[in-house]
């Protein structure tokens, strides 16, 4: 009784030090901006124009900190493991409001016991890495054209330059968005080689342009996010994730 006590002491303390502020997973703003996405995953638009809201258990598996997480290896979160989750946050239910949706979102963090969004930007950003290393490894076919490898997205542009590319992107209008993620995920040949140049994936690109585009809500969160980013922030962004 004892061990049990202490280990419920521990269990709790552990949940106290997990951060709470904006962008972390345990934000309430956040967790309703999930929920809005993973109940677009959940219904299609037909549904959705009848009323019917809510989200599923494919809903919630489609979210992007959840499919970064999910895995077979040890530390991933494993198909039953996720169900698990489902079943404890949903209380049976196939179908979960944002209440619902909450629990079962915590029974994730309770089983990496940490806070998912961090865990999940690293997670990105080492299979970003992981390609990196694979491709450079990968020998390239000899060229009378002289390619820059080290050259970084922005790096020529002067502090000047990028605060009034950042201030242009903070005011475009949500049409304008949509039409510059579309010319991303149509992009010719050229552009894509100029990408490729520079160490970016231009896949990766029209991915996430394709993404973006068929989602008002991440588009909004997206501009929500870099609201107060200064260009130096933004290049800085950009750059990592080369």
């Amino acid at each position: 009784e004892a061990v049990e006590t202490l280990s419920k002491q521990n269990n709790e303390a552990e949940e106290k030090s997990l951060p709470t502020g904006p962008g972390t997973s345990s934000d309430t703003a956040t967790i309703q901006r999930m929920y809005q996405v993973a109940e677009l995953m959940s219904n299609d638009p037909s549904q959705l124009s009848q009323g019917m809201g809510g989200v599923t258990l494919a809903g919630f598996a489609s979210l992007p900190p959840i499919t970064l997480l999910s895995g077979d290896q040890e530390e991933d979160l494993s198909l039953t493991e996720l169900k698990e989750c489902w079943a404890n946050g949903s209380l049976g239910a196939t179908r979960v409001d944002l209440a619902g949706f909450t629990r079962v979102w915590k029974e994730v963090q309770d089983y990496f016991e940490d806070d998912i969004l961090e865990e999940s930007r690293k997670e990105a950003k080492n299979r970003v890495t992981t390609k990196k290393q694979r491709n450079a490894s990968t020998p390239k076919p000899s060229s009378s054209t002289t390619t820059t490898e080290n050259v970084q997205v922005g790096s020529s542009l002067t502090e000047d330059q990028l605060n009034m590319a950042n201030e242009q992107f903070k005011n475009m209008s949500e049409d304008d968005m949509a039409k510059m993620f579309e010319s991303m995920q149509n992009m010719d040949p050229a552009t894509e080689a100029r990408l490729r140049s520079m160490g970016t994936d231009p896949n990766m690109l029209k991915q996430t342009a394709k993404l973006m585009n068929s989602n008002p809500l991440m588009r909004k969160a997206a501009k929500e996010m870099i609201k107060n980013m200064s260009g130096a922030d933004m290049l800085k962004v950009s750059q990592q994730a080369q």
